[in-house]
């Protein structure tokens, strides 16, 4: 072997544009392949070529503006405006090109012509929906509708040179990434092929069944794309797959997860939320008016509804309606002109959202169907199909069953919030009081609510039930569902808070209603414990009815040894064991109050028991958690109350001399101010009020800053570790307030201020996101 023979070049191969990680980031390229700062940092260099010139699209642009220019003057001629007689005008097509230096300088002026009467001219405006490479956007406003579909092709322009503007890295100005939180950057890895596959065939079995506002046949296809190219994927379309990760995993058990994707649920699900939220920035979802976009977001809020703080799940499903909304889809698709596919589409998707938002609302103390009306605009419910009779290019809407479909689910709940809304039409016309779910456990006619439930029971019974074979799951889970929708609005009827005393409430009501709220259990054990609705499991503790559970708490509490006593512990077992997680938070009010009441409850049975001197049963592990982090919490809340002791110790000292020093002028004013000691005293005392007085405080910590004179620098002793603290004593607060005298019910207005996670029995100091 020659050894003077010239070795094989290594050297990286010189390119003429940027690779697309440098793009990016917008940092200087040394175009080598792979380059230097790929290099360094150990990532993958790509290079994409440029996209062609835009020579084609600017000539194509051209021919569209002359067009127009003639349509406007004709437009001007049908209103006695001859656009030759204005100055300065010239013949479209007919200009000669001149570069910028050479344009002339021409006052146009538009003569006004003879006021002529031409008959009455059309002053209706219709919607417009606009397609765009982009989306759709709806414009329904009159002053727009000139210049609608320049802007939004103006718009279209500019986006498809900034596609690749928004760097991994860091956060841009247009990402909105302060909405969903995303607080560090992530990179987006997928999983590998074969992970994606089986979480994709998860999503189809568990969640799908239960929203669809996908099309499994079409989605199936880009996902196979997808896969195949998966360093080029659209960022849309990206963050609908990690919304889709998401779902799948949320479905799933602790050993499900372990055995089929090989690591734990609690790595799982926060890794892809935090991808999805990722990718909805890079996607600049809040400006979007992709469906894409608009169906992963829709995905994203299921997935971190039971984990987020109720307003903010609401107020996030609010802004995903406006995105809906400046898209059309609050308009029936077949007002905008749509295909019978993208009409379907559009109607399964706000139906969701709607419907979400109801229930969203209603954990945050908002009415839940205040704002729910139907007219002949509002989209139509979704179809009873199967995705198999749809398809793009379908001319004609497909011809809906008269059998059960995959749709069963979706239409159910559809219907049931037609039906309210249809009720409150029906009432209003007739002069009666039109009530929102709120005001119609308030009301004080039974007959009246009776028959409203006589009229839900027939059309659940003769449009549903009676078709579901419960031998299949999504059929099985209707089946269940109406059943506990039924129960659930009886229960709003009879609810416990019509009662002000035990004593004056007749015993065929009580039955009544703890008949009810046991079958409500019973209905949630079936819905998470069947092996057949095991799939379906992921969707149940956010519908689950707290107001029931909490009534069979109160009523063990007050009556330890009720006939069916060991049958509605077993269920709360279950209730506990199947939500394990969620029930043992104590950043939620709700949680805190159920788990308070458990408590007592079984204490109340033990007490009960040692009397009869009969055998007290251990304690389960969910009540001894619970007592362990009570417990943790008062021995918080006694490290903060000491520690402002000892702060405030030096403070009174050097407050001694002042007050020395102010003594005559105290002593010759009738009406000294409050001093900050006596201010706080009375604060404390006003804190220690009878176990049924609520106190309603509407200032939070932000409010204290700066409306409180008597704030002073003991607020920043314990900083963020001290607000965190001092959010504990929510916990002993609500803890005393459950305490009722003599072992009556309770009373149902104190738990009024703590759904939602109101504010009102919260301290002072703002809380986090749940």
């Amino acid at each position: 072997m020659n050894a003077s023979a010239p070795l094989p070049s290594t050297s990286p191969t010189q390119l003429a544009f940027a690779c697309l990680r440098c793009s990016e980031r917008k940092v200087k390229c040394d175009k080598k392949n792979p380059c230097s700062a790929c290099v360094r940092h150990n990532v993958q260099c790509i290079f994409r070529p440029p996209k062609p010139s835009r020579r084609k699209r600017k000539v194509a642009r051209d021919q569209l503006v002359d067009e127009r220019l003639r349509r406007y003057e004709a437009l001007l001629l049908e209103k006695g405006v001859n656009p030759n007689e204005i100055t300065g005008v010239s013949q479209a097509g007919n200009q000669p090109k001149t570069t910028s230096s050479e344009v002339p300088d021409t006052t146009w002026q538009l003569p006004i012509p003879a006021l002529t009467v031409s008959g009455p001219q059309a002053t209706i405006f219709e919607p417009k929906l606009l397609q765009g490479q982009s989306g759709t956007i709806l414009v329904d406003n009159s002053l727009w509708s000139r210049v609608a579909e320049e802007i939004h092709e103006a718009e279209d322009g500019t986006e498809e040179g900034s596609s690749e503007d928004t760097s991994d890295g860091a956060a841009s100005d247009g990402d909105f990434a302060y909405v969903i939180g995303w607080k560090t950057p992530a990179t987006l890895s997928h999983p590998s092929a074969e992970i994606i596959y089986q979480l994709w065939q998860t999503f189809i079995e568990n969640v799908n069944p239960l929203t669809k506002i996908v099309h499994i046949p079409t989605l199936q296809l880009a996902i196979e794309k997808a896969v195949g190219n998966i360093e080029r994927i659209p960022k849309g379309f990206e963050a609908l797959m990690f919304s889709i990760y998401s779902m799948a995993v949320l479905s799933l058990t602790e050993d499900e997860c372990r055995e089929t994707l090989g690591e734990t649920k609690a790595i799982l699900l926060p890794r892809f939320v935090a991808a999805t939220k990722a990718a909805l920035s890079r996607a600049r979802f809040m400006s979007s008016t992709s469906i894409v976009i608009l169906q992963a977001l829709v995905f994203h809020i299921l997935s971190i509804r039971n984990a987020y703080e109720p307003r903010a799940v609401w107020s996030l499903t609010g802004a995903a309606i406006r995105i809906a909304e400046g898209m059309g889809m609050r308009l029936d698709g077949t007002l905008l002109g749509l295909s019978p596919f993208e009409t379907e589409l559009h109607r399964r998707i706000w139906w969701q959202l709607r419907m979400h938002d109801f229930r969203a609302a209603e954990l945050s103390g908002q009415s839940k169907f205040r704002d729910f009306a139907i007219d002949e605009t509002t989209p139509r419910r979704p179809a009873n199909v199967n995705d198999s009779d749809l398809y793009p290019a379908m001319a004609q809407p497909a011809v809906e069953s008269s059998k059960p479909t995959e749709m069963i689910w979706v239409m159910l709940r559809s219907d049931l919030a037609s039906f309210a809304a249809a009720q409150k039409v029906k009432m209003q016309k007739s002069g009666k009081p039109v009530f929102t779910s709120e005001e119609f456990v308030a009301m004080d006619d039974l007959k009246i609510k009776d028959g409203f439930i006589d009229k839900i029971v027939d059309m659940i019974e003769i449009n549903y039930l009676r078709f579901c074979d419960p031998s299949q799951p999504l059929q099985l889970m209707t089946l269940v569902g109406g059943r506990a929708s039924t129960n659930l609005v009886r229960f709003l009827a009879h609810h416990p808070r019509r009662w002000a005393h035990m004593d004056q409430v007749p015993a065929s009501e009580q039955q009544l209603v703890w008949s009810i709220v046991i079958q409500l259990l019973e209905q949630y054990e079936m819905w998470q414990s069947n092996p057949q609705l095991r799939r379906f499991a992921w969707n149940v503790p956010y519908f689950i009815q707290w107001h029931a559970v909490i009534h069979v708490l109160d009523t063990l509490r007050a009556n330890p040894f009720h006939p069916d006593a060991v049958k509605a512990w077993r269920l709360i077992d279950t209730l506990y064991r199947n939500n394990y997680s969620m029930l043992l938070g104590i950043n939620r009010p709700i949680f805190v109050a159920v788990g308070n009441l458990c408590l007592k409850a079984f204490s109340a049975r033990a007490v009960a028991l040692a009397k009869e001197k009969r055998p007290v049963p251990d304690p389960p592990e969910y009540i001894t958690k619970l007592q362990e982090r009570r417990e943790a919490a008062k021995a918080r809340r006694e490290a903060v109350i000491a520690k402002s002791k000892r702060q405030e110790a030096p403070k009174s000292e050097r407050k001694s001399t002042t007050a020395n020093a102010d003594a005559t002028w105290l002593d010759t004013n009738p009406k000294p101010t409050e001093s900050l000691a006596e201010n706080q005293s009375q604060r404390y005392q006003g804190a220690r009020q009878p176990a049924n007085f609520v106190q309603v405080n509407m200032m939070t910590g932000d409010d204290t800053f700066w409306l409180d004179n008597a704030l002073d620098d003991s607020f920043f002793a314990g900083g963020e570790a001290g607000m965190k603290d001092l959010e504990m004593d929510a916990i002993l607060a609500q803890d005393n307030l459950l305490d009722t005298p003599n072992g009556e019910v309770m009373d149902w207005a104190q738990l009024d201020a703590w759904l939602g996670n109101l504010d009102s029995v919260r301290t002072n100091v703002g809380g986090g996101p749940g």
